[in-house]
């Protein structure tokens, strides 16, 4: 179970730590006190794309993975990330459009 506590604006805070196994096999452990703003969708499109929901996992992984930037590959946490939603959120519209969306402008994020 995912416990979040909203802290402000658009950032929560993970209560519980989650260990999940990455698709490549390694073991990763998100901690608790780990700061994310969900899904990084625009706060105008919400109504359409929501930042919480059945890819709520796949976006805190993909989040972690781009903190900490995980064996450096940003490719690699865009898909991880399509992986997740895709087995967790039966609406694959939303997950590919999302995806697409990390794909075209997840840099800003990454090269901070």
């Amino acid at each position: 179970m995912i416990v979040l506590k909203y802290i402000e604006g658009k950032k929560w805070e993970l209560y519980k730590p989650i260990t999940y196994v990455l698709c490549d096999g390694h073991v990763i452990t998100i901690p608790k006190g780990f700061k994310t703003d969900l899904s990084s969708s625009p706060k105008i499109l919400w109504s359409l794309f929501p930042p919480f929901g059945n890819f709520l996992l796949a976006a805190l992984i993909h989040d972690y993975l781009y903190v900490t930037k995980y064996k450096n590959n940003r490719t690699f946490a865009d898909k991880e990330m399509l992986y997740i939603s895709n087995a967790l959120n039966s609406n694959k519209i939303d997950n590919y459009l999302r995806y697409y969306a990390v794909v075209l402008f997840g840099w800003v994020v990454w090269n901070k």
